[in-house]
């Protein structure tokens, strides 16, 4: 009882940080709008709607739960769906249009003279925030989807249960104590600014869940676009903003994407962390030779995998250390289904991503990295400083 108590907390506190990794990014504009609808209203409305919201947080991860415990469904499995992605692509599209045309979708009139019609946006939004968390894994959520693989479904149930209570915890806590937040005052100009920006960020997951469906070159057209699409707002913002004040929001943006126009023309360094294609006769090979390898499993759709990448496995102090020990590095691509990936995941302790696996020159498990990690992690681990016996 004590260790499902625990496991329990940690679940609850793994689905809190979720809120805080790159994958929930395109939920945060309807989280926002949810807050915001009810945060003036009175306590009655305010509850009903944060009700809402962790109702349809609860709902998606019990399904999840149910389908992880009877079908073996593992933690991110919708988003090997080309149809899925697909969907979720044109869903974001069509809400990042909506924000910039200040469009509202109106069901039958039927339906408004329901009593919960008003709590329903609160309540997808949950469901919603529970389907965008699962590409990729948080802090805890790794040890915490490991314990559940032994134990029997209604023990699997309460840990997705606790999840689903973390995810939206930090939403309902403010729907229910607003002023936590402290005396917010939105003037207009502040208000389009910030509507706006959430609107790139909605375009912005499209396009990358959409990566899975289109050709590679549209895809880098389409973030081009995108980039070039904000400097143009920003640029208009400026021009229409009367005082300072009222220029500091789009002059940030503008500085931020000059700043990352800047690194994307910085040349690349010679040498980099070869990804070779994983194959079970290669790297025991490997480490027959004496090599230390690692193992790492991504996907196209995992954003924490994407910014692992870019921030961790590219830095050159990294790439140094993995050439000071000969590293090699091997990949195993789980963008589609595959049931031989799935069990070499299982195999070597995984259960969501991003995970990676570094193995020491005698062929042994030192390290295993479950979300996301810094650069200093890594290079000490490379190193050979054991996080465990």
């Amino acid at each position: 009882m004590t260790e499902l108590f625990l496991n329990s907390l940690l679940a609850f506190v793994a689905g809190i940080l979720l809120n805080f990794t790159p994958c929930v990014l395109p939920v945060i504009p309807f989280k926002i709008q949810a807050v915001l609808k009810e945060i003036g209203g009175d306590l009655r409305s305010r509850l009903l709607a944060a009700g809402s919201l962790l109702a349809g947080s609860l709902l998606f991860f019990l399904i999840l739960g149910g389908a992880t415990a009877y079908l073996g469904l593992t933690w991110g499995a919708l988003f090997q769906s080309r149809i899925f992605l697909g969907v979720l692509s044109a869903f974001l599209l069509f809400s990042a249009v909506a924000t910039f045309a200040d469009y509202s979708f109106n069901l039958p009139q039927l339906f408004y003279k329901m009593p919960v019609h008003r709590y329903l946006g609160a309540f997808l939004t949950g469901a919603l925030a529970g389907v965008l968390s699962t590409p990729c894994s948080g802090p805890f959520l790794g040890s915490v989807l490991a314990y559940t693989v032994t134990q029997p479904p209604t023990i699997i149930m309460a840990i997705f249960v606790s999840i689903g209570i973390g995810l939206a915890f930090p939403y309902v806590l403010v729907l229910v104590r607003p002023g936590l937040l402290g005396r917010i005052t939105y003037t207009r100009p502040w208000a389009i600014h910030v509507k706006h920006l959430l609107g790139f960020v909605l375009l912005a997951g499209a396009i990358f869940f959409s990566q899975a469906v289109i050709a590679k070159t549209l895809q880098i057209i389409f973030w081009w676009c995108l980039l070039g699409g904000i400097v143009i707002w920003a640029l208009l913002m400026l021009k229409k903003s009367k005082t300072g004040f009222e220029r500091i929001f789009p002059a940030g943006t503008v500085a931020v994407i000059l700043v990352m126009f800047s690194f994307s023309l910085l040349p690349s360094s010679e040498k980099n962390l070869k990804w070779n294609e994983f194959s079970t006769q290669a790297m025991e090979l490997s480490l027959q030779e004496g090599r230390p390898v690692l193992l790492e499993f991504t996907a196209d759709w995992c954003v924490n995998c994407k910014v692992l990448e870019k921030m961790t496995y590219s830095d050159k102090a990294v790439i140094k250390a993995a050439h000071s020990v000969n590293l090699i590095s091997y990949r195993v691509d789980m963008t589609d289904f595959d049931e031989k990936q799935k069990m070499t995941l299982e195999q070597y302790g995984g259960t969501a991503l991003p995970y990676a696996v570094l193995f020491d020159k005698d062929g042994n498990i030192t390290h295993r990295f479950t979300g996301m990690f810094s650069v200093n992690t890594l290079i000490e681990a490379i190193y050979g400083t054991p996080l465990f016996n």
